[in-house]
C-alpha cells in the first residue's frame, strides 16, 4: 500500500492506524499541490462506504477555523476513501493521558469545539463522533474538530451531551458512562448510585461555575443548551491566572470566587503548551472577557442545580448494587430475520464465566446485518424487576455498536421490535478496542425485569462483520 497513488494524485506515504470501524488511516501527499493530507480508506466502497462519504460530503460544507478540511470524497466500488487536511499535532486524548489540563485550558478547548459543532448544526446535521479522539491540538496553536459520522442515531443533543462528557474528561481523566463514547478512555469514577462524581470532588481548583456547567450538561433529565449556546456560555468565563479563581462579571463588577488551586496526588501536575502565541492570545481573550457582563440566573450553569436534591424513586432503593446471577435459560436472542442460524446456539457461553470461548452470531457481508435487519438482541430475564445499575460486556473484537433498552417478556422473535418506544437504560457505544464494554444505567432508568441487549452494527471479522461476545455481567439493585 505505501507509495500507491490514488486518483493519480494521493501517494500513500505512512499507515498511521486502523480505526474502530476497519478503515485504514493513511498520512499521504498530495503530489499535485505538494502538501500533506489524510487519507481515510475503507474497503470495499459502495453502499457500506455511503455513510463515510455523506459524513465527508456535509463536512465539507462547513467553513470553520476549528473543523478539518476536506477536500475531496471518492468511491471507487472496490475502495473507498476521504482525504482531509493533515494536523501536525496530537490528539486531546492523549494530552488527557499525559497530564492533568488547567481547567481554564480544558474550558478553552471545548469553547473552540462547540463554536465547530454550532457551525455543523447551523447546516442541519449532527456531528455525531465528539470526544477526545477525534479533537486535535496542532503544532501552530489550532483546537481542530475531525471525523464527523453520518449515523442515523446521531442527534445534535447528543452533539451538546458529548461536549459536556468531553470537558468533563479534560478536567478529570474519565469518561462519564452516561454519555455514549469511546470504550478506550479511562470510566470517570462513579458514586454509589453509579452515577459520574462531580469534577468538583476530583480536583480541588474546579470553580464553582464550571462545576455547576459540566454536571447540567451531563444530567439527563435536564435538556442540555444549544452548542452556540455552550460556546457563548464558555466564552464569557474568566479565571484568575494563578489562584484558581473564577472571575464571573456582574453588572459591571467582577465576582470573584478565590479557591486555593490544590490538585489531588493522583493528577500529575503539568501544563499543557499551547505556545507563545496561544498564551499571548488567551491573555488577550481575558481582557476581552472582562468587559463582558454576564447576566445572572440566565445561562445553563447557573440554572444547573435546579431539582438536584430531589429525592424522589430513591427511598425504595435499599442494598448496594450486586452481580445478577444468570444461567442459559434466562437468555433469549431476538434475531429479526429469523435466518441466523449461529446465534440462538449455545447462549450458555454468555454466563458461563469462561471468557476463552465466545458466543457468535453469523458473519455478514456489511456491517449493516446484511440489509436483513436493524439490529439483533439478546433478552435477559433477571428473575423480577430490578433497578439496574451498570451492564458490563466482554467484546472480543472492536466496532460493535450497542444499546441497552428495557425489554418486555412479551417479545418472541425480534420482528415486533421498536426500539424508539422501549426505555433506554444505557444509551449508544461503540468499543474501539476489544475490551470490557460498561453500560451505566442513566438516571432516569426505570426498573425492569427484562434487559434487552441491542447491537445496530456488529464488528468488523475476517473482511466480514460479526457480533461476538465473550461474558455479559448485570450490576442491579
Amino acid at each position: 500500500m505505501v507509495g500507491d497513488l490514488l486518483a493519480e494524485r494521493y501517494s500513500l506515504t505512512a499507515h498511521v492506524n486502523d480505526d474502530s470501524s476497519g478503515r485504514q488511516v493513511w498520512r499521504g501527499m498530495d503530489v499535485l499541490l505538494n502538501r500533506s493530507v489524510t487519507v481515510v480508506l475503507r474497503t470495499p466502497g459502495g453502499a457500506e462506504a455511503e455513510e463515510m462519504l455523506n459524513a465527508a460530503v456535509a463536512a465539507s460544507r462547513v467553513n470553520h477555523p476549528n473543523i478539518v478540511g476536506v477536500y475531496d470524497a471518492v468511491d471507487q466500488g472496490d475502495c473507498a476513501y476521504i482525504v482531509r487536511e493533515w494536523v501536525e499535532g496530537q490528539a486531546l486524548r492523549d494530552v488527557i493521558a499525559a497530564s492533568a489540563i488547567p481547567v481554564e485550558d480544558a474550558a478553552g478547548i471545548i469553547q473552540c469545539v462547540a463554536s465547530a459543532v454550532a457551525a455543523v448544526h447551523a447546516t442541519g446535521v449532527a456531528h455525531g463522533n465528539v470526544h477526545p479522539g477525534t479533537i486535535l491540538l496542532s503544532d501552530d496553536d489550532r483546537v481542530v474538530l475531525a471525523d464527523p459520522r453520518a449515523d442515523a442515531g446521531a442527534t445534535q443533543v447528543g452533539d451538546v451531551r458529548a461536549l459536556g462528557a468531553t470537558l468533563y474528561c479534560a478536567i478529570t481523566g474519565g469518561w462519564p458512562r452516561t454519555v455514549p463514547g469511546p470504550a478506550s478512555l479511562p470510566d470517570a469514577p462513579t458514586d454509589s448510585e453509579g452515577m459520574p462524581m462531580e469534577p468538583k470532588e476530583l480536583r480541588d481548583d474546579v470553580p464553582d461555575r464550571v462545576n455547576r456547567l459540566v454536571c447540567s450538561l451531563l444530567e439527563p433529565s435536564q435538556a442540555p443548551p444549544t452548542a452556540a449556546e455552550l460556546a457563548d456560555e464558555l466564552d464569557h468565563l474568566s479565571f484568575g491566572p494563578d489562584t484558581g479563581t473564577l472571575a464571573i462579571v456582574q453588572t459591571g463588577e467582577i465576582a470573584a470566587v478565590e479557591r486555593e488551586r490544590v490538585l489531588p496526588p493522583h493528577v500529575v501536575k503539568k501544563r499543557l503548551l499551547f505556545g507563545g502565541a496561544a498564551l499571548a492570545g488567551l491573555a488577550l481573550l481575558g481582557l476581552i472577557i472582562a468587559l463582558i457582563v454576564i447576566p445572572s440566573g440566565d445561562t445553563p450553569g447557573d440554572q444547573a442545580n435546579a431539582g438536584d436534591s430531589s429525592e424522589e424513586g430513591k427511598d425504595e432503593d435499599i442494598g448496594a448494587p450486586e452481580e445478577v446471577k444468570l444461567k442459559e435459560g434466562d437468555l433469549k436472542v431476538l434475531d429479526p430475520s429469523g435466518g441466523d442460524t449461529s446465534a440462538p446456539n449455545e447462549t450458555g457461553l454468555l454466563v458461563d464465566g469462561d471468557s476463552a470461548k465466545p458466543w457468535k452470531t453469523n458473519e455478514y457481508n456489511q456491517q449493516n446485518w446484511g440489509n436483513f435487519m436493524e439490529g439483533m438482541g439478546i433478552m435477559l430475564d433477571l428473575g423480577e424487576e430490578r433497578r439496574v445499575q451498570q451492564v458490563v460486556l466482554d467484546l472480543p473484537q472492536a466496532g460493535n455498536e450497542i444499546a441497552i433498552y428495557a425489554g418486555k417478556g412479551s417479545l418472541e422473535t425480534g420482528k415486533e421490535i421498536k426500539v424508539d418506544d422501549l426505555d433506554v437504560i444505557s444509551g449508544k457505544q461503540t468499543n474501539e478496542t476489544a475490551s470490557s464494554l460498561k453500560f451505566p444505567a442513566a438516571a432516569e432508568a426505570p426498573k425492569t425485569q427484562y434487559l434487552l441487549i441491542w447491537c445496530t452494527k456488529p464488528g468488523p471479522v475476517n473482511s466480514k462483520f460479526q457480533l461476538q461476545i465473550n461474558e455479559i455481567e448485570v450490576h442491579a439493585q
